[in-house]
């Protein structure tokens, strides 16, 4: 029977590692781990405090281990491992992994949809990307990551109107975005950019 972590304990952790006191941090995992050592929600947080650190090896060794208790079926573990390939370059082998998320969220995921879009851009597949794009906009229109992206992606195919339109819905439902790994203000100093580049396209025109 898995062990029941306390809402304190993961709160103590997330703080830690807020703070970078990685290592603190890994000792309160760990206690964790001596009585579980299979604890699914353990692993992650060592996953992720390795990966904060910089240590992929030992972050990959920990999702690799709790993809195989689960048969690579898991969405999230297999998007987790995306990221840490991509983070040693292997783009060919990260991206098997997404599309096997992909393909298990039956593509109604938006992150992973966002994600895979990613990969096809770079592979130069801009009309695919556009596609997941959108599509993940459609399932969460809300992720300011997704907004940005598709601003981004009108801009460079040069597809101005619809990228106008975009930074308008941004402004309009700006205090209603979601975000994960950045503050809103990123986007805000991201989005005046573009419309400074996008002013000056139409200038350039005339």
């Amino acid at each position: 029977m898995p062990t029941y972590i306390p809402d304190s304990l993961i709160n103590e952790i997330e703080e830690l590692k807020e703070l970078w006191k990685f290592d603190e941090a890994i000792k309160k995992v760990n206690t964790i781990l001596f009585r579980d050592p299979n604890n699914e929600d353990a692993l992650l947080q060592v996953t992720d405090i390795q990966y904060r650190k910089g240590e992929i090896g030992k972050a990959t060794k920990a999702i690799d281990f709790l993809n195989a208790r689960k048969n690579n079926t898991d969405p999230l573990g297999l998007y987790i491992k995306w990221v840490l390939e991509m983070e040693k370059n292997h783009r060919m082998e990260a991206k098997k992994y997404l599309q096997q998320a992909l393909e298990l969220t039956k593509a109604e995921n938006h992150e992973i949809l966002r994600c895979y879009g990613l990969c096809e851009y770079r592979y130069g597949n801009r009309e695919k990307w556009l596609n997941f794009i959108k599509d993940a906009f459609h399932i969460n229109n809300t992720d300011a990551e997704v907004i940005y992206n598709l601003i981004e992606l009108y801009i460079l195919e040069h597809k101005y109107k619809q990228a106008k339109d975009m930074i308008k819905y941004f402004y309009k439902h700006r205090e209603k975005l979601q975000t994960i790994d950045k503050a809103l203000d990123f986007y805000d100093k991201k989005i005046s950019l573009f419309e400074k580049f996008i002013t000056t396209q139409y200038m350039f025109k005339k």
